[in-house]
């Protein structure tokens, strides 16, 4: 599992790649609390090279979209291909949170 940021004006891009396993999420939440703790208010996750998420890795999504919910913030999901869209789609969460099927749809949302 790697996550790697960048900046877009004022949304925090994180790109995830790999596995979102009971093995992975640990880190992954880690990372994550830290990045809405940060400041950043707009999290657009892009899970273009994320291989696979577990129901464990779904609820660090979770985790976060609250996170930033509460501190006024949003987070969207951009990319999510195959098996990872998949198991958000077959979880309910494409009715928590706004699932996009690309970066740019997803950063055009914010405006």
């Amino acid at each position: 599992m790697e996550i790697k940021s960048r900046q877009h004006d004022d949304i925090l891009i994180l790109d995830m790649a790999g596995r979102l396993d009971t093995s992975t999420t640990g880190n992954a939440h880690d990372a994550l609390v830290g990045y809405s703790k940060s400041g950043a208010k707009r999290i657009l996750l892009n899970l273009d090279k994320l291989e696979y998420v577990s129901s464990a890795g779904l609820r660090v999504f979770l985790t976060l979209a609250r996170l930033l919910q509460s501190a006024g913030g949003e987070m969207k999901i951009g990319h999510a291909n195959g098996e990872v869209r998949d198991a958000l789609e077959s979880s309910g969460f494409n009715s928590l949170l706004k699932i996009f099927d690309s970066e740019t749809s997803a950063i055009k949302s914010w405006n």
